[in-house]
Order: structure tokens, then C-alpha cells, then sequence
């Protein structure tokens, strides 16, 4: 079995091991920003973006021998996609009412964008259904390939190419 940590590979029954905690403390690392700012665009806030950030990394951690035995898709792929999932699951069990929604400055600054256009596009794509805003998060935001997008959402390569188009209209208009 291969689990990767960032450029390295590690083998198990090797004489180089790697215990689950040190696995998920390097995809934390490497991926912690990235998870934090797709849970920030599906939770609308830092506070439950951070709260959906830590069940992440708890479910990866309890869950990592369900990686071990995906070959084929990247250890990226497959933490954004717990990421989306987790934080479709807080949503549904979420008791709080979807108001108007706006962005904090603070929270702006937490992404790593500050101007008015970032934050208008921002809003733009936080409004968009979700099929179409995991697309456009996966493939513009994180730059993910179109094969990595349909692995992390488990749907058609063409669906993603699909749905990517409509998103870039919709923002458009």
C-alpha cells in the first residue's frame, strides 16, 4: 500500500512507515489552507468554516485505511473531498436560517483577498448552486484538473467541463 506525503511516497511493510497521525499532520500541512477556504465558501462563515475544517481532519484521521485502498485517486482529491462532504453534512444538520449573505473584511483578509472585485466574485460564486460552485472552487480556486474535480465530486469528467461552463456564464451575467 502507497500513501503520499507531498512529493514522497511511503510504503507500509517497508523499512520506511508512516503512523495515521503523521500522515494526516502532513496533509494538513500541505492541504489545511486550501480545506479551510472551501469550507469557508460552503459555510458562509470563519467560525463554522474552522468548526467543519477540524471534523475533516478528524474524519481523515479515522478514515484514512478508506484512502489506503483508493489507488487511483491523489491524496488531494480525496481530502477536498471529504472537506465538500463534511461541510454538506454540517449544513444539513445545521439549525442556523440562511440569511442575506456578506462577507467580513476579516474574513476576506483570511482568504488572501482584499480588493472589491475579489470580494464581489467571491459573493458571485458563494451564491451559486452548489454543483456549480464545487466546480469552480475545485477547478479555478484550487487548480485542480478536470480529472481531479471528477474524482473529488464522483461525477463524469465531462459533467465537470459541463458544469464549469455554466458557472463562468452564470458569474458572468
Amino acid at each position: 500500500m502507497e500513501l503520499t506525503l507531498g512529493s514522497s511516497a511511503v510504503r507500509s511493510g517497508e523499512a520506511v512507515t508512516c503512523s495515521a497521525s503523521a500522515v494526516v499532520s502532513a496533509w494538513y500541512d500541505q492541504y489545511g489552507t486550501d480545506v479551510l477556504r472551501l469550507c469557508y465558501m460552503y459555510m458562509r462563515n470563519r467560525s463554522d468554516a474552522e468548526d467543519a475544517l477540524q471534523e475533516t481532519f478528524l474524519k481523515i484521521w479515522r478514515k484514512l485505511d478508506c484512502y489506503e485502498g483508493r489507488n487511483h485517486c491523489t491524496a488531494r482529491s480525496w481530502v477536498m473531498k471529504v472537506a465538500r462532504n463534511t461541510c454538506m453534512d454540517l449544513l444539513r444538520k445545521s439549525w442556523r436560517v440562511h440569511g442575506e449573505l456578506s462577507v467580513a473584511d476579516e474574513d476576506l483578509a483570511a482568504l488572501g483577498k482584499s480588493t472589491r472585485e475579489d470580494r464581489e466574485l467571491i459573493l458571485d460564486v458563494m451564491n451559486l448552486p452548489e454543483k456549480y460552485r464545487s466546480v469552480i472552487l475545485m477547478v479555478c480556486w484550487y487548480g485542480m484538473t478536470i480529472r481531479e474535480a471528477a474524482e473529488t465530486l464522483q461525477t463524469s469528467q465531462s459533467s465537470v467541463h459541463r458544469r464549469l461552463e455554466k458557472a463562468r456564464a452564470m458569474i458572468q451575467d
